[in-house]
């Protein structure tokens, strides 16, 4: 598996984000640094995976990275430091996933497709990151919790894919009101997040169940919204 590349946090514009200037005490400027950087983030985000985000000691993490405490410390001055950079990374992929995941022409999908096209990247990434919600705590406060620099990450992210999935439903069917796309967008997103994190936690054998079962969910809940009866009628004649 490639390399992660760390957040790029070194930049001469201010960041966007207020909480990306204080994770770490020194960033990485050389690829070992970066390396570095890496491991520690990847050691931490598989301490919290195994043993929960309270596990997550700065001594925990330089033990999993098999390094020096001292090693942590020359890029983060705390643990608080490494979870919001960890944090971060999990943000750059969930965006870079939702670029790819929502089309320019939702016209020419089906439904289907539409809501398969965006669930099943976010339901591998979970898969491929069994720290993510812990460390994003999405099951033990509410979405608007602002309080630490994930829960920040969380409410920023969470606002981007209910604006995404607005536009694309105003796209998909320019007929639906502002008020009733904008709570479509809101339930659809609440739902699948609330799914995916639950499904985190299940079982392997309930997993994909889990998925299909959203799949249905959200089809049966956007189709009388998304789908006006003269596309209904179109799609019918062009497959008989």
């Amino acid at each position: 598996m490639p390399a992660r590349r760390a957040p790029a946090l070194a930049t001469d514009a201010p960041p966007a984000n207020a909480e990306s200037t204080d994770a770490y005490r020194r960033r990485p400027r050389q690829s070992r640094g970066q390396r570095r950087v890496e491991l520690l983030l990847d050691a931490a985000a598989a301490v919290i995976a195994e043993h929960g985000l309270e596990a997550a000691t700065a001594e925990a993490i330089a033990a999993q990275a098999r390094t020096a405490k001292g090693s942590l410390y020359q890029f983060f001055p705390n643990r608080d430091a490494v979870l919001a950079a960890l944090a971060l990374r999990y943000a750059d992929e969930m965006r870079a996933i939702h670029e790819r995941a929502f089309p320019i022409d939702p016209h020419g999908l089906p439904l289907e497709r539409l809501i398969d096209r965006v669930v099943k990247p976010l339901a591998e990434f979970h898969d491929r990151n069994p720290a993510f919600r812990r460390v994003f705590a999405i099951n033990d406060g509410p979405v608007d919790d602002t309080r630490s620099a994930p829960a920040r990450l969380r409410a920023q992210l969470f606002e981007s894919f209910v604006d995404r999935l607005d536009v694309l439903f105003a796209a998909r069917n320019p007929r639906l009101s502002t008020r009733d796309r904008r709570r479509a967008a809101l339930v659809a997103a609440t739902v699948g997040q609330a799914v995916l994190a639950r499904r985190a936690r299940a079982v392997a054998a309930d997993k994909k169940p889990l998925v299909d079962d959203l799949r249905r969910l959200l089809l049966v809940y956007l189709q009388p919204l998304l789908e006006p009866v003269e596309a209904k009628k179109t799609r019918k004649r062009a497959a008989s």
